[in-house]
């Protein structure tokens, strides 16, 4: 294989992963946001 298709082969692998990474982080976020939601109304709910 020549170098230049192994080059975009494995930048192409590595946007793959970097997106994925990226997902995972956003979706991380999103789930400590859920978190603080429930947290605050079992406060509300307790009190």
């Amino acid at each position: 294989m020549s170098n230049l298709p192994l080059f975009i082969a494995g930048f192409l692998i590595s946007m793959i992963v970097v997106a994925a990474i990226g997902l995972l982080l956003y979706a991380a976020v999103l789930d400590g946001r859920y978190e603080k939601e429930q947290q605050s109304q079992r406060d509300i709910d307790t009190a």
